[in-house]
């Protein structure tokens, strides 16, 4: 009997309880009400910092492309200034932003901006395939918005930006300058990485790392460490655990040996090499432009061979390709609408640091031997060293990281050959 009273007892305290006028409301506003104020928050949030945000952005893959830092000032109104360290330090440009709600908060670059919208320019105007160009995102969801942070995934891609204020009374041209001054000096051609014991050689990619490891079963894989430049050094875009040890980025010091930043055992030491092996180890292309007298005059009669056969030359660099040392080229034929690509080889002596001397050794590739036959190709090599050797002073403008080299003839002053470490296409097309 007890217990059929208790259970009655309970069955009319439910039933009171659910005709009660004065019912607790969990939601005690609209749905729409509150996505309109997690929307004036954030704009709030956004346009609060008086100074602007410091913008760490990775376009696209990580992997592929690293990131890139911004300053971005937003205001009330909807504009929002942007500056970005691949311009020039004191340039920025003026569009427009949107916050609204869009399956949760979402930031949206809306209007097009050069300095923003650079990284998702279909044309590629900096890296990346036509059509697609860095797959930067430019609309966001807003995963936190406070002050002391804001941090956005790409809708598109996936990828996260972390926005951190400015300093106060600091100017974004001395951020961006310290910045590039950081990247100068800690860029290289090749890098060791300390950690446990082992020396792990490493080489950059666009803004990434890539190291060459073992894996479990002993094979051997390569790590990429995608990162981006700060005043202190390089941030990982997450820690990347190599030998055990999660690396979180490397702390700038003077010397070229730089320190873990989260305090692990690890260094990354940069490795100079001597100029004129990197003339061997490497690929720098030729541009008709950057010759010297007696370059121009050889590389017009070979400009020439290619006019009568109907060829275009898309690139043409020295260095060495599949274990060959020598000039390296690829073509385009207008009358079969075929491409044609060879070289020719070159025998080298290294003569201390910064000199070489070279000749052509009588052979080569792919299309080569036909291209030297057929379409005034000697004429290239000409400048080089052809049928007499020749030697050349090696200069260049950043030994660590050089965007090209000058190869200054010993013997003949007119005979200078800017070789540049990027691509160049089109190397006879003069601006």
């Amino acid at each position: 009997m007890k217990k059929i009273h208790y259970l009655l007892c309970m069955a009319v305290a439910l039933i009171a309880a659910s005709c009660s006028n004065e019912q607790e409301d969990f939601f005690s506003d609209s749905s729409a009400n509150r996505a309109n104020a997690q929307v004036k928050n954030t704009i709030e949030v956004l346009s609060g910092a008086d100074n602007g945000w410091i913008m760490q952005y990775f376009p696209g893959d990580p992997a592929t492309y690293g990131g890139y830092n911004m300053i971005i000032k937003f205001e009330k109104d909807g504009q929002v200034t942007v500056a970005n360290e691949l311009a020039a330090s004191e340039y920025t440009e003026t569009s427009y932003y949107s916050v609204k709600q869009s399956a949760g908060i979402m930031l949206s670059f809306d209007t097009y901006n050069q300095v923003f919208h650079v990284f998702s320019d279909p044309s590629a105007p900096l890296s990346g395939d036509q059509g697609e160009g860095m797959s930067g995102d430019y609309d966001f969801s807003v995963m936190k918005a406070e002050a002391d942070q804001v941090v956005l995934k790409g809708r598109r891609q996936g990828t996260y930006a972390i926005l951190t204020p400015m300093q106060q009374g600091k100017s974004w041209t001395e951020y961006l300058n310290n910045v590039k001054e950081v990247r100068y000096e800690m860029q290289s051609l090749n890098y060791t990485l300390k950690v446990n014991g082992k020396e792990i050689p490493g080489s950059p990619y666009r803004r990434t790392l890539k190291f060459q490891v073992d894996d479990e079963q002993g094979n051997p894989i390569t790590v990429t460490l995608p990162y981006v430049y700060s005043e202190n050094g390089m941030k990982a875009y997450q820690p990347v655990n190599i030998e055990g040890v999660d690396i979180t980025g490397f702390t700038y010091s003077e010397g070229g040996s730089y320190k873990e930043m989260s305090g692990a055992n690890v260094t990354l030491d940069q490795k100079v090499i001597p100029l004129n092996q990197l003339l061997i180890d490497y690929q720098w292309f030729c541009d008709y432009s950057d010759m010297g007298t007696f370059g121009k005059k050889a590389w017009a009669y070979f400009g020439r061979g290619l006019n009568e056969l109907g060829d275009i030359l898309l690139y043409a660099f020295f260095g060495t390709y599949n274990d060959r040392f020598g000039f390296h080229f690829v073509s385009y034929s207008t009358t079969d609408g075929n491409h044609y690509s060879g070289g020719l080889n070159y025998k080298y002596t290294l003569v201390g640091d910064n000199k070489i001397r070279m000749q052509f050794a009588e052979n080569g590739y792919g299309s080569g031997a036909w291209y030297y036959q057929n379409a005034k190709m000697d004429y290239a090599l000409y400048p080089f060293g052809y049928s007499k050797e020749k030697t050349f002073t090696i200069t260049t403008d950043n030994p660590k990281m050089p965007s090209y080299l000058i190869l200054s003839d010993d013997n003949d002053k007119t005979n200078v050959i800017k070789l540049s470490y990027s691509v160049v296409s089109f190397p006879f097309l003069e601006e």
